[in-house]
């Protein structure tokens, strides 16, 4: 159906075109060019009128007045790299502002670090940045620590393995890689790459069921873990997982909320700003909800911010 709403929306261009006067390579050169906007034309119109006959789905969610209990505990994660003291720090602020922002009991934050790509396996600041990220999280827990002594905040690093086709040192996987090995280490898996940091080896509480990941600049209103949880513990949206096919048949094992750009306003814009960053600008995730694929399958692509 795109397809065919393309090819129509490319003709009536062309045919203006022919209408205009031009012909021969020129009309060839138009035509290559013009295909990529008539595609995002048609896949804009055939998305635009299934989302207005079918619609979106609210799912029903817990509303957890008392806050979020023991047995959905979650923990909030930003994957990020250990590139300079001034990124460490503002990626600590980050993560005591979500705290502010989010303080139920049950809830507990990390950060997962690499240190940046590398020739060696090895850099001569790779202590020092470690070190300061430490001693962040530190700083963190004791500032909001906990009635029962347990910690707050946690730091997940690991350490750099070759790989052949970067022809470098790197985090294993990069960002996929640190979200795979924690899910491993919430599991209760030793063998990750996830370093022993002064003499802590790597750990995370017990318990733990849901994980919020976000990105570095991600920002997080007042009461939104607790409404993520209480979306995925609602009896009708638990996943049910078929072994066989390998896939989450019924339910949602996980969820991506609606994610909008945070922008300077007023006389702060720039003209690059307006003319480029609106809801229909070039951000990928200002538009992932409503999606016609998860409308109507239930199924989407992930953003890299969701439970």
């Amino acid at each position: 159906m795109i397809a065919a709403v393309s090819t129509i929306f490319l003709a009536l261009i062309l045919l203006a075109v022919v209408y205009a006067g031009v012909g021969g390579w020129q009309l060839l050169v138009l035509a290559i060019v013009g295909l990529t906007p008539a595609s995002d034309i048609a896949v804009a119109v055939v998305n635009g009128v299934i989302t207005r006959q079918i619609g979106g789905k609210i799912l029903p969610g817990l509303e957890l007045r008392q806050g979020i209990t023991p047995e959905l505990s979650a923990v909030v994660v930003i994957p990020t790299l250990l590139t300079g003291i001034s990124a460490i720090q503002r990626q600590l602020d980050r993560l005591e502002d979500h705290h502010l922002s989010n303080p139920d009991g049950n809830l507990v934050f990390a950060l997962l670090s690499d240190w940046c790509d590398c020739a060696t396996e090895h850099n001569a600041d790779d202590d020092h940045l470690l070190h300061e990220a430490a001693f962040g999280i530190a700083r963190l827990n004791t500032r909001y620590a906990l009635a029962d002594g347990s910690l707050r905040f946690f730091l997940l690093h690991r350490r750099r393995l070759w790989n052949e086709g970067e022809d470098s040192w790197i985090g294993w996987e990069r960002k996929r890689g640190k979200l795979n090995e924690l899910n491993r280490i919430l599991r209760g898996a030793t063998d990750t790459t996830s370093m022993s940091i002064e003499g802590h080896p790597a750990s995370m509480p017990t318990g733990i069921r849901y994980v919020i990941t976000l990105d570095a600049d991600t920002r997080l209103p007042i009461g939104t873990i607790r409404r993520l949880v209480g979306k995925m513990a609602h009896p009708l949206n638990q996943p049910s997982f078929d072994p066989r096919a390998g896939v989450v048949v019924r339910g949602h094992g996980m969820l991506q909320p609606r994610v909008t750009p945070s922008l300077p306003m007023g006389s702060e814009e720039s003209l690059f700003e307006r003319t480029f960053s609106g809801p229909n600008g070039l951000d990928p995730y200002a538009l992932a909800v409503s999606d016609v694929y998860q409308d109507l399958f239930e199924e989407g692509s992930f953003c890299g911010r969701g439970i």
